[in-house]
């Protein structure tokens, strides 16, 4: 029991640290616009916004967990879109590909054409849907997000002769302080529970088993990235099931949007989003491949 709560904490600390110098950059840019009125007008603009869905896509693929964590601070002060904020998610692949890499050359018959397929997939389904949910969702969603509310609220002290390093470090730490904290419970609960938690041959069945996935991906660790990757290399998922849990799975992301949009209506929403396209999409390919 010591060795698994020690294991657990060391994991959580690691995924704290790693995440903390995209968060630090995501906020001194928030802490920029903040002080620019021009550039905040610049950025904020709808042309801007066109090309977020696309850039979301290809940076959420980069396997890191601290880009999901800046997406939603990002989206809670009005800086991205839904789209764009959904395309990193969608397309975070957390531990997936690392875990997919460490397999080439062994016996489980992962090959570099299956990881490209794999990669390039969450990409472009990260983008497609990103701009389905900016033409379909977004006017369900409540405007009025702006950085200077949102520094109002969290008492950062923005003003002018302010030093914006010191007020992104202050966010930035009081983030990671959680992100470590939930993620030393989930691990704890993860490494207990053990990858047995999908052996169940129900995930393995049509729709039930993506159903099943897109719920399980919403859990924010990247423990789960590692699971499902597992359950599909061992043959107990199928494709479609792997689409379904790793599109869901947005790793800290969803920690970082319920901690810093105030707004749970919108977030439950935006879970709720999340699962249904992913169930759609994950279906989609089970039929197919």
């Amino acid at each position: 029991m010591f060795e698994l709560i020690l294991d657990s904490l060391i994991d959580a600390l690691k995924d704290g640290a790693l995440s903390v110098p995209i968060l630090f950059l995501s906020y001194l840019f928030m802490e920029w616009l903040e002080r620019s009125e021009k550039l905040n007008e610049e950025v904020l603009s709808g042309r801007s916004k066109k090309a977020g869905p696309l850039i979301g896509g290809l940076l959420g693929a980069v396997p890191q967990c601290g880009i999901s964590g800046a997406s939603a601070a990002l989206f809670s002060t009005g800086t991205i879109s839904l789209g764009t904020l959904l395309a990193v998610f969608f397309a975070t692949s957390d531990e997936m590909l690392p875990v997919l890499l460490t397999e080439l050359g062994r016996q489980s018959g992962v090959s570099a054409l299956a990881i490209i397929r794999i990669l390039i997939g969450k990409i472009l389904l990260g983008v497609v849907l990103g701009y389905i949910a900016d033409l379909i969702f977004s006017k369900l969603l409540r405007p009025g997000k702006d950085i200077h509310s949102f520094c109002e609220r969290e008492n950062c002290d923005c003003d002018e002769d302010g030093n914006i390093f010191l007020a992104a470090l202050k966010h930035t730490l009081k983030i990671a302080l959680i992100l470590i904290i939930t993620g030393f419970v989930l691990n704890c609960l993860l490494s207990y529970a053990g990858a047995d938690a999908l052996s169940g041959t129900v995930l393995n069945r049509p729709v039930v088993g993506e159903l099943l996935l897109a719920l399980f991906g919403l859990i924010p660790n990247c423990s789960v990235s590692v699971a499902i990757t597992q359950a599909w290399i061992s043959g107990i998922i199928g494709t479609g099931g792997l689409f379904a849990g790793l599109l869901s799975n947005a790793g800290m992301g969803l920690i970082v949007l319920f901690r810093t949009n105030r707004n749970m209506r919108e977030n439950f929403l935006i879970v709720l989003i999340m699962v249904v396209l992913s169930f759609l999409s994950g279906s989609v390919i089970g039929l197919v491949f």
